[in-house]
């Protein structure tokens, strides 16, 4: 008779361990078929509303299943590139997506285990914004030399990319010297903060924080040269969470903001009345559109407003336009015109101290791949052909907001704080570089 070894004892610790790595392989293995499909569908539900956070979830959850599948690989990637700050997340998915891309991809269907063919263009992209300027070349190299890709994709927008990632290496390895100092707290928390803007004199500070439900706005004043704890004014200008401020007056009694309503988002304006914020009120027809518009800022006279607008007559996407104040409302607007607007997206636009120079994002004119920030002096009635603020300001990522502050040599921007995906506001300073000279010289 053969002898039974003894159980050896577990430690409470060590059954707890057992159990819990039991547990989690038992969704893993009981996912049915059915489960499964809801998964995707509720997966590409999100995805199609643009709400990539929560499509992303259920992605995850049918990669656990199948780490192989090439459609799932190539969505989660999509997810990630469409998530500002975690972009870099798309890359090991997408690399895995390409070892099953297709021409015959059938777009959206549970069934599908390949990938779009067009990923290597999506990869290239992700490497690009992460900074690996070979990596993109190389992989646009493979999309465009492929025997599918002429009279299946617009050869326009890959050699846009193209461009983008090598002007990309040009503008770097001719950088500017920046100070970059971190607001700290209490300004930044553990949490998302961004899109600061200011009085000219630094004094006031309104800007955005994710909290746990809703995005808030905050305010803060500096006494004393530090910033007193900020104060959370979402309920005092009736924001639901889906406003944030866009432009302080000069002497600090109006706040504009940007109300997001359904796919459409418009102009408001609160005031300072009695120690505290009044409901915000949407500003006329002629800056209101039936499409929409998503920043502004005031001249520091107050006599003319300029903001971003998909509107028709435009040259583009969204453009930057300028109203003028007539008896005490804003006149119909006049485009900018081509030095400043392009084909493509203009937004953000915000004014130096002095009113003659306008900074803002741009996809187009000469940039690093996405958004940068770029700037453009006005001659008398003219305004001169657009300049990159540069490298490292402007990155191969996004680059949506620049606040400047003085003469424009100075502003605040949001960026990554370190060994984390959240956002933290900082106040930059250029030190060197022609573009310090041609912003002082104004």
């Amino acid at each position: 008779m053969k002898k039974r070894l003894p159980a050896l004892p577990l430690s409470k610790g060590s059954l707890i361990l057992l159990i819990l790595i039991f547990a989690s392989l038992i969704p893993l293995k009981s996912q049915t078929l059915a489960e499964r499909k809801e998964l995707f569908s509720n997966g590409m539900f999100f995805f199609e509303a643009e709400d990539y956070k929560e499509a992303v979830y259920y992605f995850l959850k049918l990669h656990d299943y199948n780490p192989k599948n090439g459609n799932i690989n190539y969505h989660i990637g999509m997810c990630y590139l469409n998530m500002p700050g975690e972009e870099y997340k798309a890359i090991p998915y997408f690399e895995q997506a390409i070892e099953k891309a297709s021409i015959q991809y059938k777009k959206s269907t549970f069934e599908e285990s390949k990938a779009p063919f067009h990923t290597y263009f999506y990869l290239a992209q992700a490497y690009r914004i992460n900074n690996q300027l070979d990596k993109a070349l190389e992989m646009l190299d493979k999309f465009t030399s492929s025997r599918y890709f002429e009279g299946n994709y617009n050869v326009g927008v890959v050699n846009t990319e193209i461009e983008a990632c090598k002007r990309a290496k040009v503008i770097q390895d001719k950088p500017i010297e920046i100070d970059l100092h971190n607001l700290g707290e209490p300004i930044n928390t553990p949490s998302n903060n961004y899109d600061p803007v200011l009085t000219p004199d630094e004094s006031v500070i309104i800007y955005m924080t994710s909290l746990k439900f809703y995005n808030a706005i905050f305010m803060s004043r500096k006494v004393d040269g530090q910033w007193t704890e900020p104060e959370n004014i979402t309920p005092q200008v009736g924001s639901d969470g889906e406003s944030y401020p866009t432009c302080i007056s000069a002497d600090g009694t109006e706040l504009y903001l940007v109300k997001k309503i359904k796919s459409s988002s418009h102009i408001y304006v609160s005031r300072w009345e009695n120690g505290k914020w009044s409901i915000m009120q949407p500003l006329n027809s002629n800056i209101n559109s039936s499409k929409s518009e998503i920043y502004a800022c005031l001249s520091p006279d107050g006599k003319y407003l300029y903001f971003s607008s998909n509107r028709r007559g435009g040259l583009g996407g969204f453009d930057i336009w300028r109203s003028e104040k007539i008896n005490g409302d804003w006149g119909k607007p006049e485009n900018l015109g081509p030095n400043i607007n392009t084909k493509s997206d203009e937004i953000a636009p915000f004014l130096s101290s002095t009113g003659r120079v306008l900074f803002f994002a741009s996809q187009g004119h000469q940039n690093m791949g996405g958004f940068d920030i770029f700037y453009s002096k006005l001659d008398n009635t003219k305004w001169s052909p657009a300049v990159n603020i540069g490298f490292p300001i402007n990155t191969t990522g996004d680059n949506k907001f620049y606040f400047p502050v003085g003469n424009g040599t100075s502003g605040y921007i949001t960026r990554k704080k370190d060994d984390s995906d959240m956002m933290d506001i900082f106040r930059v300073t250029i030190l060197s570089g022609d573009q310090l000279k041609d912003l002082q010289n104004q």
